[in-house]
């Protein structure tokens, strides 16, 4: 399946869960859909600003920036290589809607 293809299929499941979907949302899914990233390396691969990136993992994550519930999708660990890097994955909840999408 193409990452276009995923990348629609990720709107329609991400809209089911929130009324707030936004297409950089679901581009970063499928960004990390082939394996975690740093915030640099997906600011690059989207044409975001790191502080974009930076706000949509938020959003992605557990707990956003206001506080509130996030999707879940993602997770956020410090670089082990380099701890002033954050590396974005997908969570198990984001690993199932890829497979979601993939059928």
């Amino acid at each position: 399946m193409t990452d276009f293809r995923k990348l629609c299929a990720a709107m329609r499941l991400m809209e089911g869960q929130s009324g707030d979907a936004r297409i950089c949302d679901a581009e970063m899914v499928v960004a990390l859909a082939h394996g975690p990233m740093t915030f640099e390396g997906l600011a690059t691969a989207l044409g975001l600003s790191n502080s974009s990136v930076g706000r949509n993992a938020q959003r992605l994550g557990l707990i956003n920036r206001k506080g509130e519930r996030g999707y879940g999708l993602i997770t956020v660990e410090r670089d082990p290589l380099e701890g002033r890097r954050f590396l974005a994955m997908l969570s198990p909840k984001g690993r199932r809607l890829i497979h979601q999408c993939q059928h």
